[in-house]
C-alpha cells in the first residue's frame, strides 16, 4: 500500500465527526426540542453508516472481483479495526482518558 497522507486523514476524520455530531444534534432537537448539554449519537446507526460508506469506497477497488478477494480485503480491514481499538485502549490506559459515555437503547 502506498504511503498515506496523514494530514488528509486527520482532515477527513474531523469532517466526519463534525458531520455526525451536526446531524445528531439536528435530529435530537427536532425530535424533542431538548436543548441540554448531552449530545445523543446513535452508535449503531453511525457504525452501520460507516460500514456502508467503507463498502461503497472499497467496492470500486480493481482487485476485488471474486468473493475470495473481497474476503481478503475484509480480513485486512477487520485486523486494522482490532489493532486500532487495542491502540486506543492502550492510550486511554496511559492517559487516564475515558471513552465517551454510551448506553444501549432498544425499542420494545
Amino acid at each position: 500500500m502506498a504511503d498515506l497522507n496523514e494530514s488528509y486523514i486527520i482532515d477527513l476524520r474531523r469532517a466526519l465527526v463534525e458531520a455526525i455530531c451536526k446531524v445528531s444534534a439536528q435530529r435530537q432537537e427536532a425530535a424533542s426540542g431538548y436543548k441540554g448539554d448531552t449530545l445523543f449519537i446513535g452508535s449503531a446507526e453511525v457504525s452501520e453508516t460507516l460500514v456502508l460508506l467503507l463498502s461503497e469506497f472499497v467496492e470500486g477497488v480493481p482487485d476485488l472481483r471474486t468473493p475470495a478477494e473481497v474476503r481478503r480485503m475484509s480480513d485486512i480491514i477487520a485486523k486494522k479495526i482490532r489493532l486500532n481499538i487495542a491502540d486506543i485502549r492502550r492510550r486511554r490506559a496511559e492517559t487516564g482518558a475515558r471513552p465517551p459515555s454510551s448506553i444501549v437503547i432498544r425499542g420494545n
